[in-house]
C-alpha cells in the first residue's frame, strides 16, 4: 500500500513541477479565455471535453464558444489538488472556487475538474477534462 501511495499528490507542487505548471496554466487560460494556450500549449490533438452536467462529449467549436461566453470572474481560487501519475500518464483533480458576474451580481461557484494528462516527447499534453458544479 506504501508504495502505491508514493506517486500521490495533495497540494505538494514538488511531485512533478511541470505537470504541476501545465495544469494551473490550463486552469488560468480557460478561465482567461485564452483558446491560443489552450490549443497550443495545453491540449494533446486528440483532446476531449466531456461537460460535467449531462456526461456529452462537447465537440470543440462548443467548447470554444462556452469558453470565451463565460461572464467575468474574480477571486480564483485552486486547491486540492491531488496528481496521480502511473508512468507517462496522469490524473489531476482539483477544486476551483471563484465568483461570477451574472445579471450585475457576483455569484459564488465551485467546481471540481478531473484532468487526464499523457507524457509525448517529454510535454504533458491533456488528452481529456471534465469539469461539473458541486456545492
Amino acid at each position: 500500500m506504501a508504495a502505491e501511495m508514493d506517486n500521490l499528490d495533495i497540494d505538494n507542487p514538488a511531485l512533478d513541477p511541470e505537470l504541476r505548471r501545465i495544469d494551473d496554466t490550463f486552469v488560468r487560460s480557460y478561465y482567461g479565455k485564452d483558446l491560443e494556450t489552450l490549443w497550443s500549449k495545453i491540449f494533446d490533438p486528440s483532446f476531449v471535453f466531456m461537460d460535467g452536467s449531462d456526461g456529452r462529449k462537447v465537440e470543440r467549436a462548443e467548447f470554444d464558444r462556452t469558453c470565451l461566453a463565460q461572464p467575468p470572474y474574480r477571486n480564483l481560487v485552486h486547491d486540492q489538488v491531488a496528481t496521480r501519475i502511473e508512468g507517462d500518464t496522469a490524473v489531476v483533480t482539483a477544486r476551483n472556487r471563484y465568483e461570477r458576474e451574472i445579471e450585475g451580481k457576483w455569484v459564488a461557484f465551485n467546481t471540481r475538474y478531473v484532468d487526464v494528462f499523457r507524457r509525448v516527447n517529454g510535454e504533458w499534453r491533456c488528452f481529456f477534462a471534465t469539469v461539473y458544479k458541486v456545492s
